[in-house]
């Protein structure tokens, strides 16, 4: 639970103080997203991506300017956007003001475990 005390007294530096509290509500959207799930969907189509990547024997050159484009890896693709724009919105809903690129940034990262996990030839 966090509790935020609003007076004019300075906290001493023991009790984390200003910062400290500020940090824990920063982060709160990133335990909101992990604890309900919000990037679920959006990382198992980004797995299947990868599975598409592999399945074509791409590498990440490829990745960045394919030859071609088979369809299932399209409609993927597709879904990609509307799933980050509802985490976004789903954040916003519930009071969260996060800038765009940190949450570009967060889901970016989240996301770079698949890339380990389906390498690339």
């Amino acid at each position: 639970m966090i509790r935020l005390r609003l007076s004019n007294k300075k906290d001493p530096p023991e009790q984390g103080g200003f910062f400290f509290r500020i940090f824990i509500i920063m982060k709160g959207w990133k335990k909101f997203v992990e604890d309900l799930g919000l990037m679920d969907e959006l990382e198992k189509t980004y797995f299947k991506i990868r599975e598409v990547f592999q399945r074509e024997g791409w590498t990440q050159k490829d990745v960045e300017k394919p030859p071609y484009y088979p369809s299932d890896l399209m409609a993927l693709h597709r879904q990609i956007q509307p799933l980050i724009r509802e985490i976004d919105q789903t954040i916003s809903d519930y009071g969260f003001n996060v800038d765009g690129n940190e949450l570009h940034y967060y889901i970016m990262d989240k996301l770079s475990h698949i890339d380990d996990i389906t390498p690339l030839r």
